[in-house]
Protein backbone atom coordinates (compact mmCIF):
# COMPACT_ATOMS: atom_id res chain seq x y z
CA UNK A 1 0.00 0.00 0.00
CA UNK A 2 3.05 1.89 0.98
CA UNK A 3 4.26 1.65 -2.69
CA UNK A 4 1.41 2.38 -4.08
CA UNK A 5 0.23 6.11 -2.60
CA UNK A 6 4.18 7.10 -3.21
CA UNK A 7 3.51 5.81 -6.63
CA UNK A 8 0.37 8.47 -6.97
CA UNK A 9 2.07 11.14 -5.02
CA UNK A 10 4.75 10.86 -7.70
CA UNK A 11 2.25 10.50 -10.33
CA UNK A 12 0.15 13.33 -9.45
CA UNK A 13 3.03 15.88 -7.76
CA UNK A 14 1.46 18.65 -10.05
CA UNK A 15 -0.45 21.97 -9.19
CA UNK A 16 -3.63 19.32 -9.58
CA UNK A 17 -2.88 17.55 -6.85
CA UNK A 18 -3.24 21.31 -4.87
CA UNK A 19 -6.10 22.25 -6.30
CA UNK A 20 -9.50 23.06 -4.52
CA UNK A 21 -10.90 20.78 -7.38
CA UNK A 22 -8.63 17.77 -5.97
CA UNK A 23 -10.36 17.65 -2.65
CA UNK A 24 -11.72 14.50 -2.73
CA UNK A 25 -8.59 12.83 -4.34
CA UNK A 26 -6.58 13.74 -1.52
CA UNK A 27 -8.94 12.52 0.89
CA UNK A 28 -9.48 9.23 -0.62
CA UNK A 29 -5.26 8.67 -0.75
CA UNK A 30 -3.97 10.77 1.86
CA UNK A 31 -1.30 13.35 2.12
CA UNK A 32 2.23 12.98 2.84
CA UNK A 33 2.92 13.62 6.48
CA UNK A 34 5.02 16.91 5.29
CA UNK A 35 1.82 18.07 3.34
CA UNK A 36 -0.60 17.66 5.85
CA UNK A 37 2.14 19.91 8.12
CA UNK A 38 2.69 22.49 4.96
CA UNK A 39 -1.84 22.97 4.88
CA UNK A 40 -1.90 23.53 8.59
CA UNK A 41 1.02 25.77 9.01
CA UNK A 42 -0.40 27.50 5.26
CA UNK A 43 -3.91 27.63 7.65
CA UNK A 44 -2.73 28.90 10.21
CA UNK A 45 -0.41 31.69 8.54
CA UNK A 46 -3.83 32.85 6.51
CA UNK A 47 -5.90 32.62 9.37
CA UNK A 48 -4.08 35.25 11.28
CA UNK A 49 -2.81 37.46 8.67
CA UNK A 50 0.68 36.80 8.76
CA UNK A 51 2.04 38.14 6.02
CA UNK A 52 5.60 37.80 5.09
CA UNK A 53 8.02 34.84 2.69
CA UNK A 54 8.99 31.69 2.84
CA UNK A 55 12.47 30.75 3.34
CA UNK A 56 13.49 27.19 3.31
CA UNK A 57 17.25 26.02 4.05
CA UNK A 58 18.68 22.62 2.67
CA UNK A 59 16.41 22.07 -0.37
CA UNK A 60 17.71 19.04 -1.69
CA UNK A 61 15.21 18.42 -4.84
CA UNK A 62 12.51 20.80 -3.91
CA UNK A 63 9.95 18.82 -2.72
CA UNK A 64 8.73 20.60 0.10
CA UNK A 65 9.15 23.98 -1.69
CA UNK A 66 7.03 23.39 -4.50
CA UNK A 67 4.59 21.73 -1.76
CA UNK A 68 4.70 24.90 0.25
CA UNK A 69 4.89 27.20 -3.24
CA UNK A 70 1.31 25.57 -4.42
CA UNK A 71 -0.79 25.19 -1.09
CA UNK A 72 0.03 29.25 -0.78
CA UNK A 73 -1.27 29.71 -3.98
CA UNK A 74 -4.89 27.47 -2.88
CA UNK A 75 -4.90 29.71 0.30
CA UNK A 76 -4.52 32.50 -1.62
CA UNK A 77 -0.93 33.98 -0.11
CA UNK A 78 0.03 35.44 -3.79
CA UNK A 79 2.35 38.29 -1.90
CA UNK A 80 4.18 35.06 -0.83
CA UNK A 81 8.06 34.35 -2.46
CA UNK A 82 10.05 31.72 -1.41
CA UNK A 83 13.46 31.68 -1.42
CA UNK A 84 15.86 28.72 -1.87
CA UNK A 85 19.02 28.34 0.25
CA UNK A 86 21.33 25.31 0.29
CA UNK A 87 24.82 24.82 -0.88
CA UNK A 88 23.84 22.41 -3.88
CA UNK A 89 26.16 20.20 -3.00
CA UNK A 90 24.90 18.42 -0.25
CA UNK A 91 26.12 18.32 3.39
CA UNK A 92 29.13 19.96 4.42
CA UNK A 93 32.32 17.22 6.30
CA UNK A 94 30.74 16.18 9.57
CA UNK A 95 32.44 18.16 12.30
CA UNK A 96 32.34 19.38 15.80
CA UNK A 97 29.39 18.03 18.07
CA UNK A 98 27.99 16.16 15.23
CA UNK A 99 30.54 13.53 14.66
CA UNK A 100 29.87 12.64 18.46
CA UNK A 101 28.29 9.06 18.82
CA UNK A 102 25.53 7.82 16.36
CA UNK A 103 25.68 9.88 12.81
CA UNK A 104 23.83 8.70 10.09
CA UNK A 105 24.92 11.46 7.53
CA UNK A 106 28.06 11.81 5.67
CA UNK A 107 29.52 14.50 3.63
CA UNK A 108 27.43 15.13 0.26
CA UNK A 109 24.55 14.08 0.92
CA UNK A 110 21.27 15.20 -0.49
CA UNK A 111 23.46 16.78 -2.99
CA UNK A 112 21.42 18.36 -6.04
CA UNK A 113 22.78 20.93 -8.59
CA UNK A 114 21.35 24.31 -9.33
CA UNK A 115 20.57 23.28 -12.39
CA UNK A 116 18.57 20.41 -12.07
CA UNK A 117 16.69 21.84 -8.73
CA UNK A 118 15.20 23.99 -11.11
CA UNK A 119 13.90 21.62 -13.55
CA UNK A 120 12.29 20.09 -10.93
CA UNK A 121 10.10 22.72 -9.35
CA UNK A 122 9.70 23.11 -13.04
CA UNK A 123 8.05 20.03 -13.85
CA UNK A 124 6.10 20.26 -10.91
CA UNK A 125 4.81 23.47 -11.79
CA UNK A 126 6.43 26.01 -9.55
CA UNK A 127 6.18 29.50 -10.96
CA UNK A 128 10.06 30.28 -10.77
CA UNK A 129 9.02 34.20 -10.85
CA UNK A 130 8.31 33.48 -7.11
CA UNK A 131 11.58 31.32 -6.24
CA UNK A 132 14.90 32.79 -5.77
CA UNK A 133 18.03 30.46 -5.47
CA UNK A 134 20.78 31.67 -2.50
CA UNK A 135 23.65 29.19 -3.16
CA UNK A 136 26.61 28.44 -1.16
CA UNK A 137 27.35 26.79 2.32
CA UNK A 138 26.01 28.47 5.30
CA UNK A 139 28.61 29.67 7.50
CA UNK A 140 29.71 31.56 4.06
CA UNK A 141 26.69 33.37 2.41
CA UNK A 142 24.48 33.71 5.53
CA UNK A 143 25.65 37.83 6.58
CA UNK A 144 24.38 40.93 6.20
CA UNK A 145 25.27 41.16 2.42
CA UNK A 146 23.52 38.76 1.86
CA UNK A 147 20.48 39.61 4.09
CA UNK A 148 21.27 43.69 2.16
CA UNK A 149 21.21 41.95 -1.51
CA UNK A 150 17.18 40.42 -0.60
CA UNK A 151 14.09 41.87 -0.44
CA UNK A 152 12.80 39.93 2.50
CA UNK A 153 11.57 42.05 5.10
CA UNK A 154 9.44 39.24 7.13
CA UNK A 155 9.14 35.52 6.82
CA UNK A 156 6.13 34.12 7.83
CA UNK A 157 6.97 30.39 7.19
CA UNK A 158 10.68 28.75 7.96
CA UNK A 159 11.75 25.16 6.39
CA UNK A 160 15.16 24.26 8.31
CA UNK A 161 16.42 20.74 6.96
CA UNK A 162 19.94 21.30 8.13
CA UNK A 163 20.33 18.19 9.75
CA UNK A 164 23.57 19.30 11.55
CA UNK A 165 24.33 21.67 14.56
CA UNK A 166 26.87 23.19 12.34
CA UNK A 167 24.71 23.81 9.79
CA UNK A 168 21.79 25.07 12.06
CA UNK A 169 23.39 27.56 13.85
CA UNK A 170 24.16 30.14 11.18
CA UNK A 171 20.69 29.58 9.71
CA UNK A 172 19.13 30.51 13.02
CA UNK A 173 21.29 33.53 13.22
CA UNK A 174 20.45 35.08 10.21
CA UNK A 175 16.63 34.61 10.62
CA UNK A 176 16.17 36.47 13.58
CA UNK A 177 15.60 39.57 12.18
CA UNK A 178 13.17 38.24 10.25
CA UNK A 179 10.97 37.03 12.75
CA UNK A 180 7.46 38.40 13.79
CA UNK A 181 4.86 37.49 16.21
CA UNK A 182 3.28 34.18 14.40
CA UNK A 183 6.32 32.86 12.22
CA UNK A 184 5.99 28.99 11.74
CA UNK A 185 9.56 27.34 12.10
CA UNK A 186 9.99 23.73 10.96
CA UNK A 187 12.44 21.50 11.45
CA UNK A 188 12.49 18.35 9.00
CA UNK A 189 15.11 16.32 11.33
CA UNK A 190 14.42 17.26 14.98
CA UNK A 191 14.66 13.62 16.27
CA UNK A 192 17.76 13.07 14.28
CA UNK A 193 21.12 11.57 16.26
CA UNK A 194 18.37 9.05 17.69
CA UNK A 195 16.36 12.71 19.12
CA UNK A 196 18.78 13.29 21.65
CA UNK A 197 18.03 16.97 22.52
CA UNK A 198 21.92 17.77 22.87
CA UNK A 199 22.77 17.64 19.20
CA UNK A 200 21.49 18.57 15.87
CA UNK A 201 18.98 21.02 15.51
CA UNK A 202 17.43 20.32 18.77
CA UNK A 203 20.93 21.78 20.39
CA UNK A 204 21.15 24.72 18.08
CA UNK A 205 17.54 26.26 18.60
CA UNK A 206 17.94 25.60 22.18
CA UNK A 207 21.25 27.82 22.04
CA UNK A 208 19.47 30.25 20.03
CA UNK A 209 16.57 31.12 22.12
CA UNK A 210 18.79 31.51 24.94
CA UNK A 211 20.99 34.21 23.11
CA UNK A 212 17.51 35.45 21.94
CA UNK A 213 15.08 36.08 24.90
CA UNK A 214 12.73 38.63 23.05
CA UNK A 215 12.01 35.37 20.94
CA UNK A 216 9.78 32.42 22.91
CA UNK A 217 8.46 28.96 20.60
CA UNK A 218 4.67 27.41 21.18
CA UNK A 219 4.89 23.81 19.84
CA UNK A 220 3.01 23.94 16.37
CA UNK A 221 2.60 20.44 15.48
CA UNK A 222 4.98 17.35 15.08
CA UNK A 223 4.96 14.81 11.79
CA UNK A 224 6.60 12.12 10.16
CA UNK A 225 9.13 10.17 12.95
CA UNK A 226 12.06 12.82 12.42
CA UNK A 227 10.44 16.37 12.48
CA UNK A 228 8.86 19.24 14.45
CA UNK A 229 7.19 22.95 14.37
CA UNK A 230 6.82 25.63 16.26
CA UNK A 231 4.99 29.32 16.44
CA UNK A 232 7.71 31.80 17.16
CA UNK A 233 6.45 34.84 18.93
CA UNK A 234 8.38 38.40 19.15
CA UNK A 235 8.15 40.64 22.35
Amino acid sequence: MKRFKLFLYNLFFSPYRYSRKSTNWRNAFGLMPFERLLYRTMTFVGGNSIEGDYLEFGTYQGRSLASAHHIAQLYSLKKMRFYAFDSFEGLPEIQGVDREGFCNFKKGDFSCSQEDFLKILKKRGVDLNKVQLIPGWFDQVLNDETKRSLPIKKAAVIWIDCDLYESTVPVLDFITSYIQDGTIIIFDDWFAFRGNPNRGEQLAFREWLTRNPQITASEFRKFDWSANSFILHHD
